[in-house]
């Protein structure tokens, strides 16, 4: 059966929902997109179909219950969410999003400069790694999830030293118990991150996403190891969409 009579079926079993995973993850894998236009007709063109129907058959719809799935840590594999992208080289094994029970979470990823085929390969060793984290508070609030921006932070690293769960979990720890005001006034948001020497592909999206207070977010599917999520800042904002997998 090929996947688009699957679409069309009413009931999806467990095997089914495997094969929609497989072929999900079969198509955006590899993606490496120039364009954030690109990515939302990919999704407009090729995933929307798998996300109505995946929605439609959400094993858990209450937000109140999905706490107990959606705590761990979970590795966007695909997105529309500009700030994903918005600089160079992200590495999708070393990005993470990290939800903890007291309702504090970590969105973390490590960006590689200089992987350009044309740089040599001594002066690309020689750059380092960019490391970045958003850390926010998530909740409830009449009956939808939303996520708050308390702050950001950054770091140049040894790009020959992987950031691993375990730094992450360390950096986002030491962060949130030295340096984080947790009353932090929204309106009080940093407004600088030294960027100086980075490429941004799209600034002005990078400096206002990252800069975002607060949004919601829908998780239109989510099981054990699966989220398809939609983002949004506010009713007047196009919606994003990612794709992300349980890393523990």
């Amino acid at each position: 059966m090929v996947m688009f009579d699957l679409l069309l079926e009413n009931k999806l079993s467990a095997s089914k929902k495997r094969k929609f995973k497989k072929e999900i993850l079969a198509r955006v894998q590899g993606r490496n997109p120039d364009y954030l236009d690109d990515e939302i007709n990919f999704y407009k063109t090729e995933l929307l179909p798998y996300f109505i129907k995946l929605s439609e058959h959400n094993p858990v719809a209450s937000v109140t219950e999905q706490l107990r799935l959606l705590v761990g840590v979970w590795t966007p594999i695909w997105s529309t969410i500009s700030l994903h992208e918005s600089l160079p080289k992200r590495i999708q094994d070393q990005s993470f999003q990290i939800f903890q029970r007291d309702g504090y979470c970590a969105s973390v990823a490590r960006y590689i400069m200089g992987k350009e085929s044309s740089l040599s390969h001594n002066y690309q060793s020689n750059l380092p790694a960019y490391d970045f984290m958003v850390i926010q508070k998530y909740g409830v609030q009449n009956g939808k999830w939303y996520l708050q921006n308390i702050d950001r932070f950054q770091a140049f690293q040894n790009r020959e030293i992987p950031l691993t769960l375990e730094s992450v979990y360390n950096w986002f720890t030491n962060v949130v118990n030295t340096k984080v005001n947790l009353n932090l006034p929204k309106d009080d948001l940093p407004k600088v991150l030294n960027l100086d020497n980075i490429e941004i592909n799209h600034p002005n999206e990078f400096q206002k996403t990252s800069l975002a207070t607060s949004q919601i977010f829908e998780n239109l599917y989510i099981d054990n190891d699966w989220r398809l999520v939609k983002t949004q800042t506010d009713s007047s904002h196009l919606p994003s969409y990612t794709i992300a997998v349980k890393r523990q």
